[in-house]
């Protein structure tokens, strides 16, 4: 068998980028997953030829923790966020697996000692003012991108993932909703674990009806004609360069908006990340109350 697992190339990094265009080209991996793990394992290919390895065949677990230990230092120097350090290694891992059946993976945390990642907001997401999320959505809508609308409102209104968003059945969620004041949201969770979301709000209604009608005769936003991978790569690429033009910097930043809302709902104070100087007391108080974009 030829060097680097057989996939045609002496070059290293020209390899693992190989080996994932190949699971792209058959759809178990996107196209941003493709592109960010390349870059990742290319960084490890220069680690590897500074020890002097140069094929495939010869990175072992070994070798890898080394690389993971190498990262945590950097971690406990500040020079890189645990959750960064923490993705290189499971990129590596990736690339392994695909060039050899009998790799054993190593475990970021426990095998190389990075810290465990700090999912804790510092920053207010760029979702939480409703006027900004409102000209996006007007920004899309002159553009046709009404499934793109959609998954926004459901995003901001609903705090879904933009998965959950897209293969949401709109049309018996607003009948749930309008039935028990909940939806059970079933479809791209986390784990593929049901959880549900209560139906306090008007703006969320309609964010469910808007939805419904682009749905139309479908099983979800998406069109027919297009599978999730694709929706994400066409639709929902091309409306994020719309939200960024806008104020808001990504999806999730809507998922985030929600989360700080039904904050202040619960406990009556403003979210964490909304306190610290950043937001007056009246502004979040503001921004809490209102209820756009509808």
């Amino acid at each position: 068998m030829a060097r680097n697992a057989g996939v045609g190339t002496r070059d290293m990094a020209s390899a693992g980028r190989m080996l994932l265009d190949r699971e792209r080209a058959r759809g178990n991996v996107s196209f941003s997953t493709a592109a960010s793990v390349t870059m990742a394992w290319t960084l490890f290919v220069k680690f590897v030829h500074a020890e002097g390895v140069r094929r495939l065949e010869h990175v072992t677990y070994e070798l890898l923790v080394n690389y993971g230990m190498g990262l945590a230092q950097q971690v406990v120097r500040d020079e890189c966020a645990a959750g960064y350090a923490q993705r290189l290694v499971s990129a590596v891992n990736t690339v392994m697996r695909l060039a050899t059946k009998n790799w054993h993976c190593v475990r970021p945390v426990q095998d190389c000692g990075i810290p465990m990642r700090v999912a804790v907001r510092r920053e207010p997401p760029s979702g939480i003012d409703p006027d900004v999320v409102e000209r996006a959505v007007q920004s899309l809508l002159s553009n046709q991108q009404e499934a793109a609308v959609a998954v926004v409102r459901l995003c901001w209104s609903l705090g879904l993932r933009i998965k959950e968003a897209a293969l949401l059945n709109a049309k018996s969620a607003l009948c749930q909703a309008q039935t028990n004041g909940r939806v059970d949201i079933k479809y791209g969770t986390k784990g593929g674990r049901t959880r549900v979301v209560p139906i306090a709000h008007e703006h969320q209604l309609v964010a469910l009806r808007v939805a419904a009608m682009v749905q139309r005769q479908g099983r979800c936003v998406i069109p027919p004609e297009l599978d999730w991978q694709e929706f994400r790569n066409s639709v929902l690429n091309q409306a994020r360069a719309t939200l960024n033009a806008c104020g808001v910097a990504k999806f999730h930043d809507l998922r985030a908006a929600y989360a700080c809302r039904r904050y202040l709902e619960l406990t009556g104070n403003a979210a964490p990340v909304l306190t610290g100087g950043l937001w007056t007391g009246r502004r979040i108080k503001m921004l809490g109350l209102k209820s756009r974009p509808s």
